[in-house]
C-alpha cells in the first residue's frame, strides 16, 4: 500500500483534518481496551505519519513505528522527532521484528487494506510474546448503515464475509478497501493463535448531526456486541498455536 501513501498528490495529513472525532473516538477506544497497563515493548503497524504512536508509547517503554510508506515515515520523523519513537520500514505482514520480541501490537486503519488478514495476523503471533496483547481495528460490514442498505436492497450483506472496494487517487491508483464481516474476522484470529478478550464498536455517530464523545465512550462497549458501528476495535491475546 506504501505507493498509494507515497503520491505527492495524496496527504494523508490533510485527510485527517476535518475528522477529528473519529481520531478520538479511536483514541478512546484504544484507552479503554490498554486501560492502565503498561508494556516493555510496542509496536505501531502501518502507523502512518503516526497520528496514534504516541499515544501508544505511553503505554509502552520502546515503541516502534512500522510503515511501508517512505513519505509517511518521513513526515512521522517531523512529528516524533521529540520522542523516543523508533520509526521503521516495514509491512504489516512483514515488520522485521524478532520472534516473540514485543508485548504489545497495534493495528489501526490497516485491515480495511487487506481482503485476506491471515497472513497479517500470523506476522503479529509471531512477533507477540506469549501473553502478549494486540489491539486491531477494522471496518465493520455489519455497521448500521450496511445493514439498512441491505434490506433496503435485498443484498444480503450479513452474509458476506467481506465487502471489497477500491479506492482512486488523481493518479489513477487504486488501493483495496475492505469492510470485514466481525465473525469471520474472529474466527481468523482463533485459527491465529488469539484469544479475543474484549470487543467495541467504535465511531458510532459518524456521518450523523450528534458527534458526542461522552456518549461514544459510554457506548462503544455496549454496541460492540452489535457490532453496530462502522469501525470494530478488538483486543485480542497471543496464545499459542
Amino acid at each position: 500500500m506504501g505507493h498509494f501513501y507515497d503520491d505527492p498528490d495524496f496527504s494523508y495529513q490533510d485527510y485527517w483534518k476535518n475528522r477529528n472525532y473519529e481520531h478520538q473516538c479511536e483514541v478512546l477506544a484504544i484507552r479503554t481496551l490498554l486501560t492502565d497497563r503498561h508494556f516493555n515493548r510496542g509496536i505501531d503497524i502501518g502507523g502512518g505519519f503516526g497520528r496514534l504512536s504516541k499515544l501508544i508509547a505511553g503505554y509502552s517503554r520502546h515503541t516502534v513505528l512500522v510503515e511501508p510508506s517512505q513519505k509517511q515515515r518521513l513526515i512521522a520523523k517531523k512529528l516524533l522527532k521529540d520522542t523516543k519513537i523508533e520509526i521503521l520500514a516495514g509491512k504489516a505482514d512483514k515488520t522485521r521484528q524478532k520472534d516473540s520480541s514485543l508485548d504489545l501490537a497495534v493495528l489501526v486503519r490497516v485491515m480495511h487494506h487487506l481482503p485476506d488478514i491471515n497472513s497479517t495476523l500470523a506476522e503479529v503471533h509471531r512477533i507477540l510474546k506469549p501473553g502478549g496483547v494486540a489491539v486491531i481495528e477494522f471496518a465493520s460490514v455489519l455497521n448500521l448503515k450496511s445493514r439498512i442498505s441491505s434490506l433496503l436492497s435485498g443484498r444480503p450483506i450479513l452474509l458476506v464475509p467481506i465487502d471489497r472496494r477500491r479506492m482512486v487517487n488523481v493518479r489513477n491508483q487504486t488501493i483495496p478497501f475492505v469492510n470485514h464481516h466481525p465473525i469471520t474476522f474472529q474466527k481468523i484470529l482463533l485459527r491465529n493463535g488469539f484469544s479475543i478478550q474484549k470487543i467495541l464498536s467504535v465511531s458510532n455517530f459518524r456521518g450523523l448531526p450528534l458527534k458526542s464523545l461522552r456518549l461514544e465512550k459510554i457506548l462503544q462497549p455496549m454496541l460492540g456486541k452489535l457490532y453496530f458501528g462502522p469501525s470494530i476495535f478488538i483486543l485480542a491475546k497471543r496464545e499459542s498455536l
